[in-house]
């Protein structure tokens, strides 16, 4: 821990003790002096009893890198102490190792120590006090205050030493000498420890932290904690930023610093998490832009296969036609998949790419489809400036702790997709809050988005306002799942919701997002997809000049199938007037089950009648015929569509389906008998 020692502060009796005790002669060389280091060899020849040379400003050079002491780095210290003095005035190097000079465990800097042990600013301590502090960085470990340590003892030793040289007169020896000083350990006034730690300047630092709203913030993350404990949550963290200017208003690591038990040092707003379903709307912001999508236009939500990877919603159901709006409210996982994949390159990585997300540092490929999910680590302080992207209006920027200092802007998104996006969220449906209802009752009008990772590990909710974005997080820093309590997992929407809606009612932001101009209403067709003619048409909001375009993939061959298994056609010919339908004839049968690359495990015990596999596969060829062949088996004729049930042994087996077109998808799958 560190508090800056200002440089009025520096006394006269601070500046005699500390240069008297560790370098008399400061300011009469430069950087290194050279009889000293003559003086110091002679004697380590001729004694055992070792004495160094380092002048103070090669004792700030040492600081600087804290590595193991040879003869190799004690020549770079040399280099480094006279490029120091090149650079800084003797005050000034003065000052910056009165900052950085270690007062035992993880107190730094004079002004820390002074605080910690005494309770008082530098300018107040007694001659004494001073000598004991000046005394502890020569061994910080053995000479700090401990139970039963003497600590008048070492200050007396230091003030003998001073007296000898008659840096202090005789009066000023005795009395200091006389004194009997005590530590009176308090703990320093760090309101922002996490954060702390991040500020390496030994200069004052004015940061952009409302210590009221800081308190607050940290107190309702403290209590929600207790609650949240019979989940086994015992972690939580948040962050505030002002969107006009990305300052940092409250910066809430974890629950409690000082909470060892549970890891309370880490760091929250750092720490790599996974954003879960939080980044989703920013596919379907970056789909309005494309012209994939409009609020009102229907999607599929239907069971999505990709290479033996069968993304599910959490609650493991399909909702089979929802609306664009829908789907990103009620955080359904296929429709964000299948819009990021139609995306190509402007797809959710290439807009984290563009963002300079550092933690995104892997290839596109190495993602793969579990980007859009959350499958990756994300610091809470990012996701919240990506959030903040979207209330600024598509543009982002870093936020800042330090006060008017401001990063570079990128535009990410166009201002008519983020409010778009901004009012989607802000109006998902009450009804899912229904038991959360005190949290949820006069609050101002928040556009928020809720994420739940695999295992319940994460759980976070992102919010914002014209004016604020907040971001809050819980889980463990220990990786341990949430545990269920009476039949109920914990998600972001029970956790963190209730906080981030307590956290709005103190920021009391009433305003809302103006409509831009290139926002306008247009009727539509809402229909996911045209069989003869338009049965839908509704007025829709818009961006103007963007044209619907729904490229033929997004009708895949999972929705084909679900549009014939829910009789809204009988077959695929029904749609030979559609433009996209050569296409779809060109798709290979969709096998739904089993899974590919699926290992399946059955009761050895059970008659084989009860270990049989189904078979299901769907064929896109205007003739439904479709054949089985099961490793080396005689075919199996079927029609598209239909369950067979077989036994297969337990071990390795390759399984096709053939079309009528002569076209074939193949998966392998595992059986095992316990």
């Amino acid at each position: 821990m560190r508090i800056a020692i200002k440089k009025d502060e520096i006394n006269l009796d601070i500046k005699r003790v500390v240069l008297g005790y560790e370098d008399r002669y400061f300011y009469d060389y430069f950087g290194v002096n050279i009889l000293s280091i003559f003086r110091a060899i002679y004697s380590n020849i001729i004694n055992s009893h070792k004495i160094g040379a380092s002048t103070i400003t090669m004792q700030l050079a040492r600081m600087m890198h804290h590595k193991k002491r040879t003869f190799t780095q004690k020549l770079i210290e040399i280099f480094q102490a006279i490029q120091l003095e090149i650079r800084y005035s003797k005050d000034e190097i003065l000052n910056l190792y009165l900052n950085n000079a270690p007062y035992g465990g993880n107190i730094e800097g004079f002004a820390s120590a002074s605080f910690k042990y005494f309770n008082l600013p530098p300018s107040s301590l007694s001659l004494s006090q001073i000598a004991y502090l000046t005394s502890i960085p020569k061994n910080p470990n053995r000479n700090r205050p401990k139970r039963g340590r003497d600590i008048n003892r070492a200050k007396n030793r230091l003030l003998d030493r001073l007296y000898r040289l008659n840096i202090l007169n005789k009066k000023e020896y005795i009395e200091a000498k006389n004194e009997n000083i005590e530590v009176n350990i308090r703990p320093l006034p760090d309101k922002i420890p996490h954060l702390s730690r991040y500020i390496n300047s030994g200069d004052e630092v004015n940061t952009t932290i409302d210590l009221t709203l800081q308190n607050r913030v940290q107190k309702i993350i403290y209590s929600r904690i207790k609650e949240l404990k019979k989940y086994g949550i015992y972690n939580g963290s948040a962050i505030i930023i002002d969107n006009s200017n990305m300052e940092i208003l409250a910066y809430i690591g974890s629950q409690d610093f000082y909470d060892s038990k549970h890891g309370g040092q880490n760091d929250g707003v750092r720490a790599l998490i996974s954003p879960a379903s939080t980044l989703k709307p920013f596919i379907y912001a970056k789909a309005l832009e494309k012209g994939l999508i409009t609020p009102l236009k229907k999607l599929y939500d239907v069971p999505l296969f990709i290479d033996g990877y069968k993304p599910t919603n959490y609650s493991k159901k399909y909702l089979g036609e929802v609306t664009a709006s829908e789907a990103l409210q009620f955080s359904l996982n296929i429709p964000a998949v299948e819009l990021d994949r139609l995306l190509k390159d402007d797809s959710l990585y290439s807009i984290l790419k563009e963002a300079n997300i550092s933690s995104l540092n892997r290839a596109k490929s190495y993602y793969g489809s579990s980007l859009a999910l959350g499958g990756w680590g994300l610091p809470l302080i990012n996701n919240g400036e990506l959030f903040a992207s979207l209330a600024n209006g598509g543009v982002f920027q870093k936020s800042s702790y330090i006060l008017r200092k401001e990063y570079p802007k990128k535009r990410i998104l166009t201002k008519e997709s983020s409010y778009l996006i901004s009012n989607i969220l802000a109006d998902a449906p009450r009804v899912e809050f229904s038991s959360y209802w005190e949290f949820i009752k006069d609050m101002p009008k928040v556009a928020f988005k809720t994420g739940t990772s695999a295992h319940a590990k994460d759980m976070l909710t992102m919010g914002y306002t014209p004016k604020y974005t907040v971001g809050v997080w819980y889980g463990n820093f220990s990786g341990k799942s949430t545990k269920s309590y009476h039949g109920i997992y914990a998600t972001g929407l029970y956790t963190s919701s209730p906080t981030l809606f307590e956290i709005f009612k103190l920021l009391k932001d009433n305003s809302w997002f103006i409509r831009p101009k290139g926002v306008i209403k247009k009727k539509i067709c809402q229909d996911s997809i045209i069989i003869d003619k338009c049965k839908n048409r509704v007025t829709d909001n818009i961006i103007e000049g963007v044209k619907l375009n729904t490229p033929c993939s997004a009708m895949r061959a999972e929705v084909l199938s679900y549009l014939i298994d829910s009789g809204e056609i009988k077959s695929i010919k029904e749609l030979s007037n559609h433009r996209c339908y050569n296409k779809w004839l060109e798709y290979k049968p969709l096998i739904t089950n089993p899974i590919n690359s699926k290992r399946y495990i059955y009761n050895r015990l059970l008659p084989n009648e009860l270990k049989k596999t189904m078979l299901q596969c769907y064929s896109f060829e205007a003739n439904s015929t479709i054949y089985w062949l099961i490793d080396n088996q005689t075919p199996i004729v079927a029609k598209s569509g239909d369950k067979i049930y077989r036994y297969l042994t337990p071990t390795k087996h390759t399984i096709s389906c053939l079309d009528e077109g002569a076209k074939m998808r193949t998966v392998t799958i595992y059986n095992k008998e316990l």
